[in-house]
């Protein structure tokens, strides 16, 4: 009979499965624990992640609970852990809750409870959420509630609106929200536009409004500037970073002109300090020119201040000539190393 160590030194990635399902096939249920032991003491696991999985499939199929006491009592690896009740889960959810209750895991996170939100979210990803209600540790909820996502997103951003509205905590929700923001956005910008939109809770909104606005922007920057324009104040703000952002790269003088045009609301300043960071690099002057629609003072003097010193460092003669003939309005700190010192009268001796 062909040995393990023969499967896992197949070339051939097709070829190493087909062998791996036939091994797998051939031998007996008690062989099993010996045979995972051995396949995580040799050091195999980091370089047959694929074939380990199968393994461990096979084996969660055929004897659940038998595997899952093995693993509990022998291997510390929380890969393996959320794999196998991953595997079973997703068939079984409730026997695999059941069969993991109490079980604990000396890492950062209980890997059982994660395998377990994993498998659930393949077939009911509302079900999955709903059984992370009694979770006290918040590693384990937050890193559980991440691997739900992508079968949140495949369902499309309908789907993702009346999902994110069921988790209650609001940090939670809102880092949730900008996670699913950009995956939904990627796949269909327009869809998650209208996602932001829908939103009824005002803080996830804005904070996944910014994320759908830049990726907007870079596949459709005319609709991204009309959608942010037509949200709710309180959002447009922050949308505005997000489009402000990838205009600022493509064209400072443009996205200056659309900055001013949405107003002077304090709320904008998000989206006009992203515009001086990128545009300071790139074209200072144009920077500098709208570094006064800042609502803080503090925050005028700062900008002006390392826009200036950047500048001065590339192009020092260009600088100092913009810098004299604004001198009258800048901040004395923001001219302090560009304009020189004046020099002191000598007093004359009578």
């Amino acid at each position: 009979m062909i040995e393990l160590s023969d499967v896992l030194n197949v070339g051939n990635h097709v070829e190493r499965t087909r062998q791996m399902i036939a091994f797998i096939d051939r031998i007996d249920n008690s062989e099993i624990a010996n045979i995972v032991q051995n396949f995580s003491e040799a050091g195999w696991v980091d370089y047959n992640r694929s074939e380990f999985s199968m393994l461990i499939s096979a084996w969660m199929d055929r004897d659940p609970f038998t595997a899952i006491a093995f693993l509990d009592e022998n291997e510390s690896d929380g890969w393996t852990r959320k794999t196998a009740i991953s595997a079973w889960a997703s068939d079984s959810p409730e026997e695999a809750a059941i069969a993991i209750q109490g079980l604990e895991d000396t890492g950062e996170v209980n890997d059982w409870v994660i395998g377990l939100i994993e498998g659930m979210a393949r077939n009911d990803p509302e079900g999955a959420l709903l059984a992370l209600k009694d979770i006290e540790d918040s590693n384990t909820r937050n890193q559980a509630i991440r691997e739900i996502l992508p079968e949140v997103v495949i369902r499309g951003a309908e789907f993702a609106g009346k999902w994110i509205e069921q988790i209650k905590d609001p940090k939670l929700q809102r880092d949730t929200a900008k996670r699913l923001a950009s995956s939904l956005a990627r796949r269909d910008p327009e869809s998650a536009s209208n996602w932001i939109r829908n939103m009824t809770t005002v803080a996830t909104r804005r904070d996944a409004s910014e994320v759908v606005s830049e990726i907007y922007a870079q596949q459709n920057l005319d609709g991204a500037k009309l959608w942010a324009e037509s949200l709710p104040q309180d959002t447009m703000t922050e949308a505005a970073e997000g489009v402000t952002k990838y205009l600022a790269r493509k064209d400072p003088a443009e996205a200056a002109i659309w900055l001013r045009s949405l107003g002077d609301d304090p709320d904008l300043d998000g989206a006009r300090i992203r515009f001086l960071q990128e545009t300071g690099k790139q074209d200072p002057q144009t920077a500098l020119e709208n570094v006064s629609t800042l609502s803080r003072p503090k925050d005028q003097e700062r900008y002006y201040r390392d826009i200036l010193n950047r500048w001065h460092k590339t192009d020092g003669n260009a600088a100092t000539a913009w810098a004299t003939k604004n001198s009258d309005f800048l901040p004395e700190k923001a001219l302090k190393g560009i304009l020189p010192k004046p020099k002191k009268k000598k007093n004359k001796k009578g």
